[in-house]
C-alpha cells in the first residue's frame, strides 16, 4: 500500500471547495508516486464539478482537459476527491467510485478522498481516506498525512476569509471561460 501525503496548496483547494458549494464537488488529486519508495504526494487539486457531479459528458470533458494539465506539469491522477450535499454523508458516491476504478487501471494505489462536511469548520483534518477493497471503495486506517500538519487551521482560516468564492471549478469554466479552474493562481497563498 502507499503512503499518501498532501500539501498545502491541495488541501486548501479540496476545503475551499467543499466550501464554496451547498452540495455535492468532486476533483482530482493529482501529484507524484515513487514506485521505490510507495509514496504518493498530492501535490494539488483540480476543482472539477458542482453541478454535473454524476458520470457525463460534462466529467468526461472535465477529466481529459485535466489529465493534459496534470501531465504538462509532470504530475498523475492519484485519485478522486467528494464532498457529499448531506453534512453527514461520508459515503462514496457511486459515480465517484466508478471514476475511481477507472483510474486505477493507470494508477492502482489510486485514492478517494471524502471530505466529513460536519468537521468542516473544526481545526482538524475533515479528509478521510478510501481505498478499493476488490469491489468496493472502504475507509482505510492509513490516513492521508499532511504535510503541514498547520493546513486545517490554515484553510479555516481562508474559509473564513471567504477566499472560496476565488476558486473556480470546470463547471464555472464551462460558464465563464476566464474561470481558471486548472491551476486557480487567486487562491495560491
Amino acid at each position: 500500500m502507499a503512503n499518501y501525503s498532501i500539501t498545502p496548496l491541495a488541501y486548501l483547494k479540496v476545503i475551499l471547495h467543499a466550501a464554496k458549494w451547498h452540495g455535492t464537488v468532486t476533483g482530482l488529486l493529482v501529484g507524484t508516486y515513487d514506485a521505490a519508495t510507495k509514496n504518493a504526494v498530492v501535490q494539488d487539486a483540480i476543482p472539477l464539478l458542482h453541478h454535473w457531479t454524476d458520470l457525463s459528458p460534462m466529467m468526461e470533458a472535465g477529466l481529459q482537459l485535466a489529465e493534459i494539465h496534470a501531465k504538462a506539469q509532470g504530475q498523475i491522477f492519484l485519485g478522486l476527491y467528494v464532498a457529499n450535499e448531506g453534512v453527514d454523508d461520508t459515503t462514496v458516491p457511486a459515480s465517484t467510485a466508478a471514476v475511481a476504478d477507472a483510474m486505477r487501471k493507470e494508477f492502482p494505489q489510486t485514492l478517494i478522498v471524502v471530505v466529513d462536511n460536519a468537521k468542516l469548520g473544526a481545526p482538524a483534518s475533515p479528509l478521510l481516506s478510501h481505498l478499493s477493497s476488490g469491489s468496493a471503495w472502504a475507509p482505510t486506517s492509513s490516513p492521508l498525512t499532511l504535510s503541514d500538519p498547520t493546513s486545517p487551521l490554515k484553510a479555516l482560516e481562508q474559509v473564513r476569509a471567504g477566499k472560496q468564492t476565488a476558486l473556480g471549478d470546470f463547471d464555472e469554466h464551462v460558464e465563464d471561460v476566464k474561470v481558471d479552474w486548472l491551476k486557480n493562481a487567486a487562491i495560491v497563498p
